[in-house]
């Protein structure tokens, strides 16, 4: 039977290597942004200095106007659980950002897809752990924000083409990212 298992999870991580070598992938940005922290603060009243919390962002244009919005990821004891962690998608405003959508549940890397609902990119977030039943969850916005639970979304099938970029594609390590100061 343990043979059985390794057997089928090698076909398994198999054929997600052979698709995360088609698809182009994005590594988190380096520098700190003292904006995204202050909304990560507001968003989970978070207290700087006490709350353990390391972030992971990028930049994307995923409504086509040619501005990127932000990404985040966000992970610490606070902001998650064995289900994922939280995200927030932000639009730069002039006194910062404004929150499009808050996320939960999420593991990286995320996916922006080709597709676009609205006018805007479909997001495609793997789900698992928490007592979820293990899938990729396609987030599509509504004309206002995308759904916070990937969870309640559909679930893309086994053999769906994927096209779009990886993003927070770093190598996740404990204590990756920026942590926030």
């Amino acid at each position: 039977m343990k043979k059985v298992c390794l057997v089928i999870m090698s076909v398994v991580l198999t054929s997600m290597v052979s698709l995360s070598a088609e698809m182009k992938s994005m590594k988190s940005e380096t520098q700190r942004d003292r904006e995204v922290e202050e909304t990560l603060i507001k968003t989970y009243s978070l207290k700087r200095g006490e709350d353990i919390v390391h972030y992971m962002y990028n930049k994307v244009d995923l409504n086509g106007d040619k501005k990127p919005e932000v990404i985040v990821y966000a992970y610490g004891p606070m902001l998650g659980g064995t289900g994922g962690d939280s995200g927030l998608i932000l639009k730069e405003v002039s006194e910062g950002y404004q929150v499009i959508s808050e996320l939960s549940l999420v593991r990286t890397p995320i996916i922006i897809s080709d597709n676009k609902t609205k006018g805007w990119n479909d997001i495609i977030m793997e789900v698992s752990g928490g007592g979820a039943t293990p899938g990729q969850a396609v987030l599509k916005f509504n004309g206002k924000k995308y759904p916070s639970n990937p969870s309640t979304q559909p679930m893309l099938g086994k053999d769906a083409k994927i096209k779009g970029v990886k993003i927070l594609a770093d190598e996740f390590v404990p204590n990756v990212g920026i942590p926030l100061e």
